[in-house]
């Protein structure tokens, strides 16, 4: 018996194929082996971080699941530290940054992730909130052993003394609803939720990964000029979908620690050990179903009785992975019927009827029989795009990006920057001191020996707390599911942006302030005639009139005067021109630049037409959340109602109950709840003025 050259026994691969070669084997197949020795020899293991931020252990000197210790003085890191590129799940064409400040201390492998920058590309940002909402903590090393040792005489694990670093990826966790929920939130797409949470079955087929670049290899790709029917489709996705579960599985098992095992842990796997078991029986029914399939197909198919070959139904030898028969896409029954409509036209197939030829060519498929009996012995008429039931439906349709609504820009914001702006953060009141004006302490002449006047001052405190934009969506689980894009963030991007009108609406109106509401900016303001006549001098004396009222109140002490206006009526500005011959437009550079008199211009859709307002803003105080807050929930019962909605049930005699209301649980729905604390005030009366009905 030839013996079998094993690549364990060479260090060198030139040797190891020369004596693989020389033993029978093919340069293919020696060069598989030694490229499998090779990728055995990269050792890879993985350690979760725990803490904030992009600092990471990449390894410390505790025995891992496998009974391993890895010395952390033993890392050799010249070669990487020459292109320190992190990938993503040990993806070679999936790089996300590079590891800096690499370093051994205190017995741990450490560096810090820098990501690529933001705006690289919304698959990485959306990696850099991931890793932000510490959803990816786990990095795994791999790593060339030089130098190992048993732990203990009786085997077990290894301890490494000497290693080389050879790549560093930052890898994907078990999928869990809580972390599923934080993705979701961040506006995390639904293809990186699927990459993150379910691991190789969802990365690129055409992947062959080998040798250092970690992980197993990933299946054999399909060939594209496959035709596959729907059946074969699903047994291909439910054996990749088997696989993907046991990678995470895996995964998961790698991450528990043997002598502190949790009851999530084990919920974990026994829920990985069920769904392996129903993919796995799903398997086994769609096979056994595609095997008497293919039995009838093949029993119906007669030997060729001409020498005529229709293409359509040429056979394509073996299948792959010597799967059984294909069935026949429903398509195929109208190319056969077609095929049969035109070889009645043939001089071989003259005195025939339409049967005769089908069966000459199909046989007695009843299938075949059926579609060509619908197609062939009726009025009939071309396949169009519009006509239902007759192609119609084989039109394929997509649905393009939605186009968003042309919304005005926020008075909100823009102003707020301008004040004195504060967050509640814990506190459930804000007290905003300001000066009265007065009493007045101001000095007086004094004469010589006599008694210097004492004085007092005055102080006023506005005293603001939390009110609050409010609002709920609704929409249905299989909506949240199948939706391109995806309704979540389509709804939430529509709430911060109809919300910003709303705001403007409260803010620039005349209203009082109330328990639940703020007042208005021109709550207690008499508005200022409007200069008549049009033209340059109607806007001077606007402008004079508007600016004067501030100077007047402020006693000339203005420290942030401010003009709020529509872009319609800026625009106008910019037009008007002295009456006199070869007048130009001085208003013009300035307004363009968002200037009038060199004091800023905030322009908006919101402001009524006509209308402007001039403020001195450093008197302005806006206080609202650090941040919008939206939560979601399938638990919830709702008052279905948009303007007065009503507690569920109220006490009383008899007890009343707001209709319709709906339970998110019962119905498989879900709603999302907009949470927006905010207040704003003037810290001072006067410093307001506006004038409406303009006519420049």
């Amino acid at each position: 018996m030839q013996r079998k050259t094993s690549p364990d026994e060479f260090d060198n691969r030139n040797e190891f194929m020369e004596h693989c070669i020389s033993d029978g084997g093919d340069e293919e197949s020696c060069s598989l082996q030694w490229e499998e020795r090779a990728a055995k020899q990269v050792v890879k293991k993985t350690h979760i971080s725990e803490g904030d931020g992009f600092e990471f252990v990449l390894s410390d000197a505790s025995p891992d699941r496998m009974g391993d210790v890895i010395e952390a003085d033993g890392w050799d890191l010249v070669n990487f530290k020459r292109n320190p590129v992190a990938l993503f799940n040990h993806n070679p064409n999936f790089p996300i940054g590079k590891w800096i400040n690499l370093r051994t201390e205190g017995g741990e492998l450490r560096s810090v992730l820098r990501l690529a920058p933001e705006g690289t590309s919304p698959r990485i940002d959306e990696i850099r909130r991931l890793v932000d909402a510490d959803i990816l903590r786990a990095v795994s090393v791999g790593f060339l052993p030089k130098q190992s040792e048993p732990l203990t005489k009786s085997g077990g694990g290894l301890r490494f003394r000497k290693q080389e670093l050879v790549e560093c990826s930052l890898v994907s966790i078990p999928a869990n609803p809580n972390a599923l929920a934080i993705a979701k939130s961040l506006h995390i797409s639904r293809d990186t939720v699927a990459l993150v949470f379910a691991g190789k079955g969802n990365e690129d087929p055409n992947l062959q990964r080998r040798g250092f670049n970690g992980g197993q290899a990933d299946p054999k790709p399909k060939r594209r000029n496959e035709t596959m029917s729907p059946l074969t489709k699903r047994i291909e996705d439910t054996q990749q979908r088997i696989v993907s579960l046991r990678d995470q599985l895996t995964a998961h098992l790698e991450s528990v620690d043997d002598e502190n095992v949790t009851e999530a842990d084990l919920a974990t796997t026994q829920d990985f050990n069920k769904r392996i078991s129903d993919q796995t029986a799903s398997l086994k029914s769609l096979e056994e179903a595609e095997g008497r399939l293919a039995k009838s197909s093949s029993e119906s198919d007669p030997p060729a009785r001409s020498t005529i070959t229709a293409p359509a139904v040429a056979r394509s030898g073996s299948r792959p992975f010597n799967l059984k028969a294909k069935t026949v896409d429903p398509i195929e029954f109208l190319v056969r019927a077609g095929t049969v409509q035109a070889l009645s036209k043939s001089s071989d197939f003259r005195g025939l009827s339409l049967d005769q030829i089908r069966e000459k060519i199909y046989g007695t498929d009843e299938a075949t029989k059926v579609i060509c009996d619908i197609t062939l012995k009726a009025a009939t008429a071309p396949a169009m795009t519009g006509v239902a039931g007759w192609a119609a439906e084989l039109v394929q349709q997509i649905n393009a990006d939605l186009m968003p609504s042309l919304l005005p820009s926020s008075v909100f914001p823009a102003l707020s920057a301008m004040g004195l702006k504060l967050s509640f953060g814990r506190n459930g009141k804000i007290n905003v001191p300001t000066r009265a004006a007065t009493p007045s302490i101001a000095g007086s002449f004094v004469g010589e020996g006599a008694p210097i006047p004492v004085r007092q001052a005055a102080f006023t405190t506005t005293s603001m707390v939390p009110k609050k934009m409010a609002v709920i969506t609704t929409w249905t689980r299989e909506m949240d599911e199948h939706s391109v894009p995806a309704i979540e963030g389509l709804l939430r991007n529509a709430i911060q942006e109809d919300t910003q009108i709303a705001i403007d609406t409260i803010l620039l109106d005349a209203n009082p302030a109330t328990n639940i509401r703020p007042a208005g900016l021109r709550n207690g303001v008499v508005g200022i005639t409007p200069t008549a006549g049009g033209g340059f001098n109607a806007l001077v004396g606007d402008l004079k009139a508007l600016s004067g009222a501030i100077l007047t109140a402020t006693n000339g002490n203005v420290r942030s005067m401010v003009f709020i206006m529509n872009p319609q009526q800026a625009l106008s500005i910019g037009f008007v021109q002295p009456a006199v011959p070869g007048g130009l437009f001085p208003f013009a550079a300035d307004i363009n630049n968002n200037r009038l008199m060199g004091y800023p211009v905030i322009k908006s859709g919101t402001v009524p037409l006509g209308t402007v307002l001039c403020m001195d803003a450093a008197d302005y105080v806006s206080i609202s959340g650090d941040n919008p807050r939206f939560e979601i929930s399938d638990q919830a019962t709702l008052h279905m109602e948009d303007s007065s909605p009503q507690h569920i049930g109220s006490t009383g005699t008899p007890g009343g109950v707001a209709v319709p209301a709906m339970s998110m649980f019962q119905t498989d729905s879900l709603a999302l709840r907009l949470i927006l604390p905010m207040n704003w005030t003037m810290r001072r009366a006067g410093v307001v003025s506006f004038v409406a009905g303009v006519t420049w």
